[in-house]
């Protein structure tokens, strides 16, 4: 794959780089995608079990779930006991 971005015009070590980062995405974002439809799969199985609506209030068909709960979580207000 280096060889294909030095064919680019990069240098060898800037080839590197970028095959070294590539060679990661094509790994990582299949897994982040399937850990996503996982965690889909388990809220809509939890709602139907609860006999409650699912995660489809956030975004199209629910998609933007896991992101509005990683916000709020980044949101709240830190509470320190006296």
């Amino acid at each position: 794959m280096t060889s294909f971005f030095q064919g680019l015009g990069l240098s060898y070590e800037m080839a590197w780089g970028v095959a070294t980062v590539c060679g990661i995405l094509l790994i990582a974002f299949p897994l982040m995608l399937g850990v996503a439809m996982i965690i889909y799969a388990d809220r809509k199985i939890w709602a139907a079990m609860a006999l409650r609506k699912g995660p489809n209030v956030v975004g199209p068909l629910g998609l933007l779930q896991s992101f509005a709960d990683g916000l709020k979580v980044f949101l709240q207000e830190t509470i320190i006991p006296s």
